[in-house]
């Protein structure tokens, strides 16, 4: 596997579970105390029991613990290839701090691109480029290379 795709992957990941966070959030919210109404009769016809839906988040809950502790592996793993194991080696020593940096923020930590680019301070395509540097760094010397270094 290339190591752009490695990188989009995990980044993909972390935006999906970043998603499901906010749903599980939701879903809490929706839980809370609702309005009593002291209308009679009619209603929008909602007869929904409040136990099923604290199941169904309960159940939501515990898929996204996992899926969150997956998540987490793979960025630590990602971690040891752009900074090494004691966080002094890795993309960071072999090539740079800002090509690890770019790709740790861009794919790991999946922030927009344009943030990205106001805390290098630099543009968006230089930070694409300097991903796209590292990536064929790594794909150039080897996974094991950049992450042993």
């Amino acid at each position: 596997m290339k190591a752009k795709e490695y990188f989009e992957g995990i980044r993909a990941e972390v935006v999906k579970t970043d998603k499901a966070r906010d749903m599980l959030e939701r879903m809490r919210a929706r839980e809370g105390a609702k309005a009593q109404s002291y209308q009679t009769g009619g209603g929008c016809g909602d007869v929904s029991d409040p136990m099923e839906s604290i199941s169904r988040r309960i159940d939501f809950e515990g898929r996204l613990k996992k899926r969150i502790a997956d998540a987490e592996q793979a960025i630590d793993e990602a971690c040891e290839v752009l900074y090494g194991a004691d966080g002094r080696g890795g993309l960071a020593k072999l090539k740079g701090t800002r090509y690890a940096d770019a790709i740790c923020m861009g794919y790991l930590q999946a922030q927009p691109w344009n943030e990205i680019a106001e805390i290098m301070q630099g543009s968006v395509r230089w930070c694409h480029t300097l991903c796209d540097v590292g990536f064929a760094y790594i794909d150039e010397v080897g996974w094991a290379h950049v992450k042993n270094a």
